[in-house]
């Protein structure tokens, strides 16, 4: 009986001894973690280095055109600003060559040894964690307590009699799925254990209709989906068994989901001779959702025999992050352009219908409505960019209630539309002051037309599409093309970029769109106050990851959306970002003929009358002032006469044209919104948003005209109100 226990505990420390090496010596950690770590390590380090030469560039840019500019207002620059001018340009050329070297980042080819090292250190770190409770019990023995030696050996023995013979399960812990996600190029292990063989998915086994490499022709009758697929007429089960199967087996095998799980068929397949498509449900309790699908894309794709442009996977509408519908295209959907005709463009509204602009993978025309959307364009040189400003412009154009300013950043680019805009703006010597102008102009404007939506009672034109169009609420859409051309200006880009901060906050409630286009070159050319209150981002193709997060926002080219990706000939083909989600499009195309019917059609709807102008009218007397009106003499309190003294300023004293104060307008357009605010009357901050003057000056106003009985104080402040004494009668 006494020999039992002894080999319990025995076995027991053999077993616990067993487990704290395994562990202690890094072995938990497989060698695909590691090697993912390492990658991820190393990509990190890439991006950082490539931030820094930028960052390095621009400055020396700055530093570079600052000089410049001196040098051709001063007519040259002395040698202490030549020499800093030399520097800097060498600065500017060094950096640039290092960002040339870097490029993208590829991973590498890594020696088994760097993943062994890796494993070293982790040992080395749980070893010394450890060796802390050993040290500890030591350092105590030594200070004197004699008894925490013997107790830790007591507490080992009974711990090893409690485990005794059961064997710990000496495992390696799986690669966590946030690894797996923000390292989607890695494809191969190297050192890492051999994974099951996996036989390469075929179309027609998977009960997938055939999809050849490259066609260039239609698919013939061997094009259609197999016979024993059968998925009409409700009987889809074996079809719909066979396609859970490849795709389940495609996601495995780009770690997607576990080996093993499979996905859930939520509908039956569609399957024609053009494309195949699927709605299917990741499994639960694997932490897969649709971004992982995406961000696998190209790898998923090439374990179901298709290249990345044929294969489309996006999120289904309405549903949870795990739902999503695959499709398979026999051709890339958009390698064929596609025109926009001057009968689709006839008669457009751009509120409610909205303008044709583009097509997804599927061919659903998609069309922009100006109501609460303003938008960004970004791609490389020859992109597209140009395209979907054509059909933008022509789309206002042909709705009358919009106003167009056009500012052109890379004249003759839309001078096309130049004699049609209601203005455009151009000159390289002028255009950003005169942009500045136009800009500060339209925010002016926003107090006005509070005041009018104000006395209608709303907050924004999407609350009364009836009065789109009305005066003074009319669309005034802005087109900035190469926005870069004025917002970096050295003397008026402040200004601009100032305007368009206040334009993109608050200029939608009130009727004014901005459609802003850029080249991806630095994240500097738009305030991020800006590019966060734009509402649609539209990214043609990209020269890399980093530029195509400028436009779609930071981080959704680690999701697997990055416009660099794109076919770099398909222009027009870009990345949208819109009421939350991302899909792939392609701009339509307005051309030849259509485009001179589209021009003729906006001459016809935008012609000015030519009826001859009245023979100028004989000299008169002034007029006399409007008698007053019997229902205001009835008020006792109020004095209207200081109104009667402004209208009597603002009359002319010969016909021809008024001459009103400024100031006057904006106390009559005051004193009329106090009256329309009725008995609750108005704040001081609100009543100067509406007439656009500042605060103090309409605190005088209040003031003067409390005291002359025509407006009356409700309340104490800060929440006084004024309200006009004839609504008290």
């Amino acid at each position: 009986m006494s020999r039992r226990p002894a080999r319990r505990t025995r076995s027991g420390a053999r077993h616990l001894a067993l487990f704290l090496a395994h562990w202690a010596g890094g072995h938990t950690v497989s060698n695909e973690e590691l090697f993912r770590r390492i990658i991820k390590q190393r990509a990190e380090a890439h991006q950082e280095a490539l931030e820094e030469h930028r960052r390095m560039v621009l400055k020396a840019h700055k530093k570079a055109t600052k000089l410049h500019r001196i040098a051709e207002e001063d007519g040259g620059l002395t040698p202490a600003a030549k020499a800093e001018l030399k520097a800097a340009t060498k600065e500017a050329e060094r950096h640039t060559a290092a960002l040339r070297s870097l490029g993208e980042f590829t991973v590498p080819v890594l020696d088994p040894g760097q993943v062994r090292h890796r494993r070293r250190r982790i040992a080395a770190a749980r070893c010394a964690v450890l060796a802390a409770p050993a040290a500890g019990i030591t350092a105590a023995t030594v200070a004197g307590a004699w008894w925490t030696g013997p107790t830790a050996a007591v507490l080992g023995v009974l711990t090893s009699w409690a485990r005794g013979p059961q064997a710990f399960d000496l495992t390696v812990r799986p690669v966590p799925a946030d690894l797996i996600a923000e390292t989607p190029m890695v494809l191969a292990v190297p050192g890492a254990a051999p994974a099951p063989v996996v036989a390469p998915v075929v179309a027609a086994a998977a009960g997938l209709p055939p999809v050849p490499p490259m066609p260039t022709t239609a698919p013939g009758p061997g094009g259609a989906a197999p016979a024993g697929l059968g998925l009409g007429a409700g009987a889809a089960a074996e079809g719909g068994q066979d396609l859970v199967l490849a795709l389940s087996k495609a996601l495995g095998a780009c770690r997607v989901i576990p080996r093993g799980t499979q996905v859930t068929l939520l509908a039956a397949p569609e399957v024609t001779t053009e494309r195949w498509t699927a709605v299917v449900r990741l499994p639960d309790d694997t932490g897969a959702t649709v971004d992982h699908v995406v961000a696998a894309r190209k790898n998923l794709g090439g374990e179901l025999g298709l290249d990345r442009a044929r294969l489309h996977v996006e999120q289904v509408a309405g549903a949870d992050d795990k739902t999503l519908r695959v499709s398979g295209f026999t051709t890339d959907p958009f390698a064929q352009p596609r025109l926009c005709t001057a009968e689709m463009l006839g008669g457009v509204d751009v509120w409610e219908q909205g303008i044709p602009v583009a097509f997804d993978a599927f061919g659903r025309l998609l069309y922009l409505r100006l109501r609460d959307v303003s938008i960004l364009l970004g791609g490389s040189s020859r992109s597209g960019k140009g395209a979907v400003l054509r059909l933008i412009i022509a789309g206002c154009l042909l709705d009358s209630r919009v106003r167009l300013h056009l500012a052109d950043g890379k004249h003759p680019g839309q001078y096309r539309w130049s004699l049609l805009a209601d203005s455009y703006i151009y000159d390289p010597d002028k255009r950003a002051k005169q942009l500045a102008k136009r800009l500060e102009a339209l925010v002016a404007e926003m107090g006005e037309r509070a005041g009018r939506l104000a006395a209608a009672g709303v907050e924004s034109l999407a609350e009364r599409p009836d009065l789109v169009g009305t005066e003074g609420l009319t669309l005034e859409v802005v087109v900035v093309d190469e926005v870069s051309a004025f917002t970096l200006d050295p003397k008026y880009g402040k200004r601009i970029t100032r305007a368009l901060i206040e334009l993109a906050a608050r200029g939608l409630a009130f009727g004014i769109v901005l459609i802003l286009a850029t080249q991806l070159s630095t994240a500097g050319v738009l305030d991020r106050l800006v590019t966060s209150n734009v509402v649609w981002r539209w990214c043609m193709y990209a020269t890399g990851a980093d530029e195509s997060n400028t436009i779609l926002g930071k981080g959704m080219a680690g999701r697997g959306y990055s416009a660099h990706l794109l076919d770099p000939g398909q222009r027009g083909s870009g990345l949208l970002l819109a009421e939350g989600r991302i899909s792939t499009v392609r701009s339509l195309w307005l051309d030849g003929d259509d485009m001179t019917a589209v021009q003729d059609m906006v001459r016809t709807l935008r012609a000015k009358p030519t009826t001859p102008a009245p023979p100028p009218a004989p000299a008169q007397a002034p007029a006399p002032a409007p008698a007053p009106d019997p229902a205001g003499e009835a008020v006792a309190e109020a004095d209207w006469s200081v109104l009667d003294g402004w209208l009597e300023q603002a009359t002319p004293p010969v016909p021809g044209p008024a001459t009103v104060p400024a100031g006057a307008l904006q106390r009559l357009r005051a004193l009329e919104v106090i009256r329309q605010a009725g008995p609750d009357g108005i704040k001081r901050a609100a009543l100067a948003d509406a007439v656009g003057a500042p605060a103090t000056t309409v605190g005088g106003w209040l003031k003067e005209w409390t005291g002359q009985g025509v407006i009356e104080a409700l309340g104490s402040p800060p929440h006084t109100r004024y309200a006009a004494t004839d609504d008290r009668q």
